[in-house]
């Protein structure tokens, strides 16, 4: 992927979080546009974008919500990784691959978001059982629309 289409989807990817988080919110559940998006994009492109761009994205919803300034950032950084390195002994291209990704790194940012508020802030910060066991298939549902969008093409 060119530097130009990354750019514009590092661009766009905010807004468009901000309106899915906002249109499709039920129950205290909504998409994260931003750290599927990440997760995808350190499948497809490797470790090193995913980790850039999910750092910028980070920082985003950290300006958003300041509990704990710069939890969001180093978990996307760690989900990029983690894909990565994942992506180096398993085939993540695919879409029930990336279904799964998405799936288990949901909960895992949720649990690290939490573990990094014990630490840093002297009280897990829980989102609650609602989002911890829903939001994980709504990513997934948000991975295969994105899987469908980006394109099934590799990349060259």
């Amino acid at each position: 992927m060119s530097a130009w289409r990354l750019s514009l989807l590092f661009l766009l990817a905010m807004p468009g979080h901000c309106l899915l988080a906002e249109r499709f919110s039920f129950w205290g559940i909504s998409p994260q546009l931003l750290l599927v998006l990440t997760v995808a994009l350190a499948a497809r492109q490797g470790p090193l974008w995913g980790m850039g761009l999910g750092f910028g994205w980070g920082l985003f919803l950290d300006i958003l919500s300041p509990r704990l300034f710069g939890a969001n950032a180093l978990a996307f950084t760690l989900m990029a990784y983690g894909t990565g390195s994942v992506r180096r002994q398993v085939d993540v291209s695919g879409r029930v691959a990336q279904g799964l990704v998405a799936f288990f790194m949901t909960m895992a940012y949720f649990l690290f978001l939490g573990l990094l508020g014990a630490v840093f802030a002297k009280r897990f910060l829980w989102v609650g059982w609602a989002p911890f066991v829903l939001d994980p298939f709504y990513n997934c549902l948000v991975t295969l629309a994105a899987y469908e969008f980006w394109g099934r093409r590799p990349e060259r």
